[in-house]
């Protein structure tokens, strides 16, 4: 990182960093003494390429998406002495494209690791978006601090990276591509400067500022009804044990289950991610609980690109790099006495919440969830970072994300024209660095097969455990959709 009196080079872009792109910055910062990095994160693509060794057209590709798409290789670097930002605000910035030393600073060929789970366990925080190659395996891996990317910002930027790829595959390594035009297929961003999240919030937001508190204070009134949550518990003794390596788990149901479990939920009326969260709340009040947590408490992130596209007219390619989420709270009292179709109604109800007409203020005006994003952000990222009050015991609520249907943002095939060779995308996983005492669920469906995945600190948590969680998780979705293994 620069320092605050080193001048940025001439061309760069720069703009302060935004609230939530502050938080999680400040959270990766915490793991940089331990050479960790929490949130940071991972997708893993196992590739069947018609060609004996794509290492130069993979490197090609990359040099391609990173000249297209100037985000990709946004860092952070403290603000200027001159600069309109708060002397507290970090910039996000982009400077002129060097090819020789972008290639060099992000690209990787792993050739000792056996794939892409043991890679995960080994890799270390860097200031630039990464990405590895690892033959043996013939997996592809990108990895970017949580603060540029989000998981669909790093299925979406995978998609045009393999597209790129398609296109050198053709063309050769060698080939001159036209980097100013674009290639077939493969738009360029036009703003190298994603905006951030709360700025796009108050860009149409009429209602009085502090109208808008009254509502972020009532959703964090949701959110404290229910702590101290219930968790997972941790490995023994190692209440004072510092973050070690991440790992993760998986487990993957076959087609007929998947089929399944979307017919059930869709005939009981849940919400595809609801059913799956409502089973890890039964797996987790299993356990046994401290006596102050009794109820499950825990915030859920909502893609919020829907909602920004109707009120800026910003066309989805501009929006794959940045937060463009938040977290919505969830309070699920007295859990461990609710079955599984209660859990699942109370978690659909949240789940369906309507996002344009989200609250409502004293005088009835509709309120949408992004015009609440500031105010809420800012209180939400000031809780994270609260100390546990004394009493309370330590957070280790287990988290889901839901992906939905990866298809949407990643295909199985590209191919840039049929003489060409083709890339098929076998697997694919996502996965965040771990630090702290929590597990992180992930949730999605690929080709045919719904997944469910669980990063985690090696520190706080075995594998075998964790396997054994998701395979109750399985079981208790399965049963209480009525569904035989």
């Amino acid at each position: 990182m620069m320092t605050p009196d080193a001048p940025l080079p001439a061309g760069t872009l720069s703009r302060p960093l935004g609230n939530l792109e502050i938080f999680f910055k400040k959270l990766a910062d915490l793991g940089a003494p331990l050479q960790h990095e929490h949130w940071a994160v991972h997708l893993a693509l196992r590739l069947d390429v018609e060609v004996a060794d794509p290492e130069a057209h993979l490197r090609k590709a990359w040099q391609i998406v990173a000249h297209q798409h100037p985000a990709i290789r946004s860092t952070v670097s403290p603000a200027r002495k001159d600069d309109d930002a708060k002397p507290s605000n970090d910039l996000y910035v982009v400077t002129p494209f060097d090819a020789e030393s972008w290639m060099k600073e992000t690209f990787r060929v792993e050739r000792d690791h056996e794939d892409a789970n043991a890679l995960f366990a080994t890799l270390r925080p860097s200031a630039f978006t990464m990405c590895y190659w690892l033959p043996r395996s013939s997996e592809l891996v990108i990895r970017s601090s949580h603060w540029r990317l989000d998981g669909i910002g790093v299925l979406g930027i995978s998609s045009i990276f393999l597209s790129a790829f398609a296109e050198v595959l053709q063309h050769g390594p060698d080939h001159a591509f036209p980097f100013s035009g674009g290639l077939r297929g493969l738009l360029a961003t036009p703003t190298p400067l994603p905006q951030n999240v709360e700025l796009l919030a108050t860009k149409k937001t009429k209602t009085d500022p502090q109208i808008l508190d009254v509502g972020a204070d009532a959703l964090m009134a949701e959110f404290f009804k229910g702590v101290p949550s219930i968790g997972l518990p941790t490995t023994p003794h190692s209440e004072q044990a510092l973050p070690g390596s991440s790992a993760r788990a998986e487990v993957i149901l076959n087609a007929r289950q998947t089929t399944q479990v979307i017919n059930s939920r869709r005939d009981h009326g849940f919400s595809f991610t609801g059913a799956v969260h409502a089973a890890i709340v039964r797996v987790t009040a299993a356990f046994p609980q401290h006596p102050l947590s009794k109820a499950y408490a825990a915030f859920f992130p909502v893609d919020l690109r829907k909602s920004i596209t109707a009120v800026t007219s910003l066309p989805h390619q501009e929006l794959l790099f940045g937060l463009y989420f938040s977290g919505l709270p969830i309070c699920l009292e007295n859990a461990a006495a609710k079955g599984f179709q209660e859990l699942a109604r109370e978690m659909t109800t949240v789940y369906n919440r309507d996002l344009e007409d989200f609250w409502k203020t004293p005088s009835g005006e509709s309120v949408s969830m992004l015009q609440l994003a500031e105010p809420y952000l800012t209180r939400t990222t000031a809780l994270f970072t609260a100390p546990v009050p004394q009493d309370f015991p330590p957070t280790q609520t287990p988290d889901l994300s839901g992906l939905g249907k990866v298809g949407q943002h990643l295909q199985s095939e590209y191919q840039a024209s049929p003489e060409a060779p083709k890339i098929k995308v076998t697997s694919m996983w996502l996965a965040t660095e771990m630090l702290n005492r929590s597990v992180q669920f992930h949730v999605w469906s690929w080709k045919e097969n719904l997944h469910v995945g669980a990063s985690f600190n090696q520190s706080f948590y075995e594998k075998p455990f964790v396997e054994d969680v998701l395979k109750k998780v399985v079981r208790e979705l399965l049963g209480g959709l009525g569904i035989d293994e």
